[in-house]
């Protein structure tokens, strides 16, 4: 854990803000962090950049407003479990501003010189190529739980949906059909948790 100073926040839609804090210590793509809020709770936090030093969240206005007036906000991780980006393609579905849970993974693999594609469902992105189809090497999803049936069955999602606790994978509250979303995820395919 380490108690991160806030360099800026700003709005970048009617529902996200953009927080860039200092965190020494980058992330691998597919982890996330938590926001430690002292003596009330702590939220995990989809990672959406990092670039010398600077850990960049992307957070609801109800989050935004816990940590507005703060200077330094406690943070922990990286967690859950990276994944390996050894693929040539990559294509990212997202649905509205779910978007942010994968970007991060999708900028990476773009600087490593893989071809990354997204199909955004009620969202808009200048930043990848448009997906004409769902052929791609690695498949990573953002989308409301009702929506992963429709997803193939090779894809890897971001289970957002289930509540996280301790983000260890001790107290067992964010299991999902035997794996544990803090631990195993935040990424879990699709096989393994719809029927």
């Amino acid at each position: 854990m380490i108690y991160s100073e806030i360099l800026y926040s700003k709005k970048i839609s009617n529902n996200l803000y953009e927080i860039a804090t200092f965190f020494p210590q980058k992330p691998q793509p597919g982890q996330f962090v938590s926001l430690i809020i002292a003596g009330e709770k702590e939220i995990p936090l989809s990672v959406t950049d990092y670039y010398e030093g600077t850990l960049f969240l992307h957070v609801s206005p109800k989050i935004y407003d816990l940590i507005r007036d703060r200077k330094k906000i406690l943070i922990k991780g990286p967690l859950g479990r990276p994944l390996r980006l050894t693929v040539s393609s990559i294509l990212g579905i997202a649905y509205k501003d779910l978007l942010y849970d994968i970007l991060y993974i999708l900028r990476e693999a773009k600087r490593k010189g893989i071809n990354v594609k997204v199909r955004c469902i009620e969202c808009n992105t200048k930043e990848f190529h448009k997906a004409d189809d769902e052929k791609a090497d690695l498949i990573i999803a953002s989308v409301p739980k009702d929506m992963i049936s429709s997803l193939p069955k090779e894809a890897l999602v971001y289970v957002r949906w289930v509540k996280m606790n301790c983000m260890l994978g001790v107290c067992g509250v964010c299991e999902i059909k035997e794996n544990l979303a803090c631990i195993d995820g935040p990424l879990i395919k699709v096989s393994k948790i719809v029927d």
